[in-house]
């Protein structure tokens, strides 16, 4: 009889969150050294924009850091599937010393595997074991094919390619980037051993089971790692479990601040080396806003835009404007957006923005895409509701069958506020983020001299 106990490793949802890697790298690499047969993962959004090195090197610096720690397979999120422009995220993996596991993304034109992914893997134990893994990120239909991928079906992908995956292998893992609700979906559905989660930003501290699949996950940003432990007799499991380590528990050391604040400094250098346009003098936050529905009227070419201020976090100072300072002004994840609505539609959005202006005004918020602060006020250029109600659209009043293109962000189709935003037919432009669309704005209008 032959046994063997396996450590399954695994980070997800990093998001830039430097300022924990030192203590996390030092930590696997102490793992990996102390047992017997360890594998380490990652379970995307390992990259986020807000950062500067991140931003600055298009992923590339995450990537640096990454391979210091070995991973033997990571797949994508989010943040690193819709963020980056389509030749950025072929890109991205050139330098890696990982393989990229991902079996629902196709490329366009020709619906063929990525160049840089994997389907799956199987590792080979020192004992023989075969461990089949894959991985699968969450598919939105509605975003990735403008970004020139074609997302498959979450189920499809499983049906098809489970069953090869049982006949060659003795322990199926999943790298999921799919969320919590449908890791419990594919637990309660397939015969998969162990699910490593990520995308919900949900802790298991030790672990969940769902009809024999053992879910695993640690957290967002760092603060956790994650270690599940398989036993295994004669190539069979017999025994599987799961813990997660907080970071604040993990030895630090007197170079991790210099590490940090290093990486930091390096995105910002490289940041600041990329000029924009010269200011002839300071831009507010508010005049920032107003701004910007210039600037996405001018990029659909269309009369009417709306957003909210909270997009706009710091001034633009007089002098030179690079791509740092819009970084630190503008920090999303958020790209133009251009939605169609009907008179009627229109008037049911100001209905739902009147509501909720209020509370919206200094509601502090994350996600979908939103780095700030709070949401702030909703602004329009070209639509002007009157004291009576009436709703005016370049000039004009509205009317109720009559369909009114509007410019604005991706932003306000994925919150909750707005159903009618949520309903509506919109045009996003994803290659292009809110402060790109600014530094081609303000390098317009002032230059560089």
């Amino acid at each position: 009889m032959t046994t063997e106990t396996i450590h399954l490793m695994h980070t997800n949802d990093m998001h830039s969150h430097f300022e924990n890697w030192p203590r996390i790298q030092r930590f696997l690499l102490e793992k990996q050294r102390n047992y017997t047969q360890s594998y380490t993962f990652d379970i995307g959004d390992a990259i986020d924009r807000l950062n500067p090195l991140t931003d600055a090197t298009m992923g590339q610096g995450n990537i640096h850091f990454m391979n210091a720690v070995h991973y033997d397979a990571v797949t994508i999120g989010n943040n690193e599937g819709l963020v980056l422009p389509h030749d950025d995220m072929n890109r991205l993996y050139d330098h890696a010393n990982f393989d990229v596991l991902l079996s629902n993304l196709k490329e366009y034109p020709d619906k063929k595997d990525p160049k840089w992914s994997k389907n799956y893997k199987i590792i080979t134990t020192d004992l023989g074991t075969k461990i089949g893994i894959f991985g699968l990120t969450a598919p939105y239909d509605l975003t990735y094919p403008s970004l020139g991928w074609q997302p498959v079906g979450v189920d499809d992908t499983i049906d098809k390619l489970l069953p090869f995956l049982r006949e060659k292998s003795d322990i199926v893992i999943l790298l999921s980037h799919l969320g919590l609700p449908t890791d419990e979906h594919i637990g309660e559905m397939y015969d998969i051993d162990v699910i490593i989660g990520a995308h919900t930003h949900h802790l298991l501290e030790h672990g969940k089971m769902v009809k024999g699949t053992l879910l695993a996950a640690a957290g967002r940003y760092g603060d956790h790692v994650g270690d599940i432990e398989l036993d295994v007799s004669d190539h069979i499991l017999v025994n599987k479990t799961a813990i997660t380590t907080p970071t604040y528990e993990m030895s630090e050391n007197d170079r991790d601040y210099d590490i940090i604040r290093g990486s930091l400094k390096k995105g910002q250098q490289l940041l600041e080396a990329q000029h924009v346009a010269l200011l002839p003098r300071d831009i507010g936050v508010d005049e920032q806003s107003y701004d910007a529905l210039r600037a996405l009227k001018n990029y659909f070419d269309v009369p009417a835009a709306m957003l909210s201020t909270g997009m706009f976090v710091e001034d633009l100072l007089q002098g030179q404007l690079t791509r740092y300072e819009l970084l630190e002004s503008m920090p999303h994840a958020i790209n133009p957006m251009l939605m169609t609505l009907t008179g009627a539609e229109l008037s049911s959005l100001f209905e739902e923005i009147g509501k909720q202006q209020a509370w919206l005004a200094t509601l502090a918020m994350k996600g979908s895409g939103f780095r700030g602060k709070v949401f702030g006020y909703m602004r329009f250029d070209g639509i002007t509701k009157q004291h009576d109600g009436q709703i005016f659209y370049q000039g004009k009043a509205i009317e109720a069958q009559q369909t009114y293109q509007i410019a604005t962000l991706d932003h306000y189709k994925w919150i909750p506020f707005f159903p009618v935003i949520q309903d509506a037919s919109v045009k996003i432009q994803l290659h292009i983020l809110l402060r790109e669309l600014m530094a081609d704005y303000y390098h317009e209008k002032y230059g560089m001299t």
